[in-house]
């Protein structure tokens, strides 16, 4: 029985992972911007407050991925086309960080049954 548990738990757990979002060569400066999206995010996290080593190495990872200019890039290929789903994740990290931007509740509703991003989506 265990061991017919354990098969089926193999075979469900490469299911559970998504793929990353495939952008095309033309693309690739807005794939680096969704990938500074999601490290700005992770970094905001981690930041204490405390002077320490540790939050200046995370001051530095901030400045290296939260650029305004790369924020405002994920939120203009957002707004020219909002049904791009490889951006939903982006977005929804985004919301709250960015200066200016927070999701109304029904939009962020819609990118969240989509998206699944955990940390957030509610």
């Amino acid at each position: 029985m265990a061991a017919g548990a354990a098969l089926l738990a193999l075979s469900i757990a490469p299911l559970s992972f998504a793929a990353p979002p495939t952008f095309s060569k033309e693309e690739q400066r807005l794939r680096k911007a969704v990938d500074d999206a999601e490290m700005c995010f992770h970094f905001a996290g981690e930041f204490n407050g405390d002077g320490s080593a540790r939050d200046k190495e995370v001051a530095r990872q901030q400045r290296k991925h939260c650029g305004k200019e790369s924020q405002q890039l994920v939120l203009q290929a957002y707004r020219k086309n909002p049904q791009d789903v490889r951006l939903y994740p982006a977005v929804l990290r985004l919301d709250g960080l960015m200066p200016g931007l927070t999701l109304p509740a029904a939009e962020k509703a819609r990118l969240c049954a989509v998206a699944k991003t955990e940390l957030a989506c509610p």
